[in-house]
């Protein structure tokens, strides 16, 4: 690199580091109280970057507000587990209305029953479900229906794919995560496979069927890029588990929220076992997991000598339950459809600024979904997700977080309902301005991202 694109560099990082700071003191301030009672700072590791990770006071529908008073367009909406904006005034009330009434009862509540029905009324895999209180929990009980339904322990997964933190399923092809702690045995019985690869799954299926219980795959990359199926693709996976008689689980904690029914409706394929959560809980924290009678009756005491066994203190968390049933009866099609058509206009806008600025970079959208890449080809696995430039990303996340967007390091954008097309065309023009402020570093250090 010459000294010349190293002086624009280092001006550029300096610029857009120095403003942050400038902006942001009261996060530096709690931040380093904090340090010295969570390492790093940040209970979350998604939640933690450099220089320091920014401290949030309170929200209202579509923003978020700072310390220091700053207000924010938040589109990382708690990593898509809110869909109404923050302080939903319908979730708000139900929450209060059964909280007086107690919050946790260790029994079956009317709470349970009135959001499973609806539930298992809009997603097709849903027959019977059970409630836990993560997506990390949703798919550890999915797995371990499947092996002992099958009485088989072997799973395929797709590579960058995620399903959580519990051992089996941690380990990743994801830039920057560290699966040091997780016993070798623990993921021996694990086989990963590329994304959209028709051969390289198909192979895996016939060559382990006899020890296969399931595969488990999100219906398109979610935290791994926003990356779609290939046309064809989730019925083909369909077809070679029903023909190896091995099941399918769809994860659909984050993909859920693109039709009343999931992924599943949307692409017409219906799994063995679903696994939900995020916009399910309304603000709350829950997991759902799954699939069909014959298969969940696993755990059913009345039609089962020995049921597998799945507790949890706040499983079925009666006020959760209330949170939950508020936000997804209002989650209409009309909803869908209105935060949808943002998705659409946040899309159009970006390529329209791509162009403009002369860059052949990516956005991998669906729904209510956007993926910004760093990548000068159209992207569908995801290999081609981690070539993504991550000097500009993290550039990019700071420069916007000084222009009044709260956003997702990797350039994951998460839209809510209480976004108006207004606060789109306010998204566009901020990232519009963010990458002409880029752009000199394009042009010197990643000449391959120009047209």
């Amino acid at each position: 690199m010459s000294d010349k694109l190293i002086d624009i560099e280092k001006k550029i990082e300096k610029k857009i580091a120095d403003a942050y700071m400038e902006k942001f003191p009261a996060s530096k301030e709690r931040h380093e109280e904090l340090i010295n009672y969570i390492p790093g700072g940040a209970t979350r590791s998604l939640s933690y970057f450099k220089p320091y990770p920014i401290h949030i006071e309170s929200g209202k529908a579509a923003f978020v507000f700072t310390h220091e008073g700053h207000k924010l367009l938040d589109t990382t909406n708690a990593y898509g587990a809110i869909v109404h904006g923050h302080g939903d005034p319908d979730i708000v009330k139900a929450v209060q209305k059964g909280i007086t009434k107690g919050s946790q009862y260790s029994t079956p509540t009317d709470g349970q029953y009135k959001l499973a029905k609806l539930l298992c009324e809009r997603i097709p895999g849903f027959e019977r479900i059970r409630f836990v209180n993560s997506g990390t929990e949703a798919t550890m009980f999915a797995l371990r229906a499947a092996r002992a339904y099958t009485n088989k322990d072997k799973i395929i997964k797709m590579s960058g794919g995620f399903h959580g933190t519990h051992d089996c399923v941690a380990a990743s092809t994801k830039k920057n995560v560290i699966t040091a702690g997780i016993p070798k045995g623990m993921t021996e019985d694990m086989i990963e496979v590329p994304f959209n690869d028709f051969q390289a799954l198909e192979k895996a299926v016939k060559e382990n069927s006899d020890q296969l219980a399931a595969v488990i795959m999100e219906p398109f990359l979610g935290a791994g890029g926003i990356v779609l199926p290939a046309k064809g693709y989730l019925e083909h996976v369909r077809k070679v588990t029903r023909d190896n008689n091995v099941l399918l689980i769809f994860d659909e904690i984050f993909s859920y929220r693109v039709h009343t029914g999931g992924c599943q409706k949307l692409y017409g394929v219906t799994p063995d076992l679903t696994t939900v959560g995020k916009v399910i809980g309304g603000g709350l924290p829950i997991g759902v997991f799954g699939g069909k009678e014959e298969i969940m009756n696993i755990f059913c005491h009345e039609k089962s000598a020995a049921p597998l066994y799945h507790s949890g203190t706040f499983n079925g968390y009666e006020t959760l339950m209330q949170a939950g049933y508020a936000a997804l009866s209002k989650y209409d099609e009309k909803a869908v459809a209105y935060i949808n058509n943002l998705g659409d206009r946040l899309q159009k806008g970006l390529r329209q600024s791509f162009k403009d600025n002369g860059l052949n970079i990516q956005s991998n959208h669906i729904g209510s979904l956007l993926n910004i890449h760093f990548v000068n080809e159209a992207i569908t696995t995801s290999e081609q997700v981690l070539k993504s430039e991550e000097q500009l990303h993290t550039l990019m996340h700071l420069s916007l977080l000084n222009k009044g967007i709260f956003s997702i390091p990797r350039g994951l954008f998460i839209l809510s309902c209480a976004m108006t097309e207004n606060d789109i065309d306010f998204l566009i023009e901020k990232i519009d301005e963010t990458l002409k402020e880029l752009l000199p570093l394009i042009k010197g250090k990643y000449r391959y991202l120009l047209l």
